[in-house]
């Protein structure tokens, strides 16, 4: 049990009693208020005023019972409005995550590549800056998957993600694409750079043993954004160099000198 759990016991514990408390104290003075109404029927003393200024005490005590009795409930309710709200923002930025990560890599997802692809595409066309793309896949994931089991390859694909950012700027972009395929967004790099950058990634990859047992090479293609380029002419020429890389027989990078997009 966490601690924030333990805590909300405590609290509703605390409640219950207060409240059950609260009930005996005014069932004690309802008693006390009867007894002293039916002495005043039955048997009248001489002096009335006495029962009746203990009566009116009765009252007032039961009146600050009620009242306690209302804090009590009111801090209850806001408590928990206070919690609702703070479950609701836990659970919109959870959605949030969800709508621009991946799930299983913790990599932006394809709808978020398509949000920063648009606005680093349009820094190209308007400011005159460079963009180069990298796209790599796992060679013969499918042959791991079916060896290894699809669990394994899972957590594969969410350490090779992981080792993967942390070897990118921190103005990178690393996004899951689909299966065993990535890409990452490198403003500000022209394509020789970009391609360097995905010569190191190959090579660590490929002497990095994940899980402790599953080592795999991955194939890279690169292409620098033109001018002309939108978000889909500009995958579609990181897919060929990628497509150049396996053909060539894979575990290579290849670069996509092309200056117009493909249409």
């Amino acid at each position: 049990m966490t601690r924030d759990n333990r805590s909300s016991r405590a609290e509703q514990t605390r409640y219950k009693t207060l409240y059950i408390l609260s009930i005996l104290g005014l069932t004690a003075l309802l008693c006390v208020n009867f007894g002293v109404v039916y002495t005043l029927l039955i048997t009248p003393p001489e002096n009335p005023e006495n029962m009746m200024r203990l009566v009116y005490l009765s009252m007032v005590a039961g009146f600050f019972i009620l009242a306690a009795q209302a804090l009590l409930m009111l801090k209850k309710v806001l408590a928990n409005l206070g919690r609702d709200a703070e479950e609701l923002e836990q659970l919109n930025t959870r959605l949030e995550r969800l709508t621009i990560f991946d799930e299983l890599t913790k990599a932006y997802n394809r709808s978020k590549f398509e949000t920063v692809a648009d606005r680093e595409l349009g820094n190209v066309r308007r400011y005159g800056h460079q963009l180069s793309g990298i796209i790599f896949d796992v060679d013969d994931f499918k042959q791991i998957n079916e060896t290894h089991g699809y669990s394994a390859g899972d957590k594969l694909l969410a350490n090779l993600a992981y080792f993967v950012d942390t070897k990118l700027r921190n103005n990178d972009f690393l996004f899951r694409w689909r299966g065993g395929k990535f890409v990452i967004l490198a403003p500000h790099t022209e394509e020789d750079k970009a391609a360097m950058v995905a010569e190191k990634l190959r090579q660590l990859v490929g002497h990095k043993i994940f899980g402790g047992k599953i080592r795999f090479s991955i194939s890279l293609g690169v292409a620098q954004a033109a001018p002309d380029d939108t978000a889909d002419t500009f995958m579609q020429r990181l897919q060929t160099a990628l497509a150049g890389a396996k053909n060539g027989g894979k575990n290579m990078v290849v670069i996509d000198r092309s200056d117009a997009p493909v249409t």
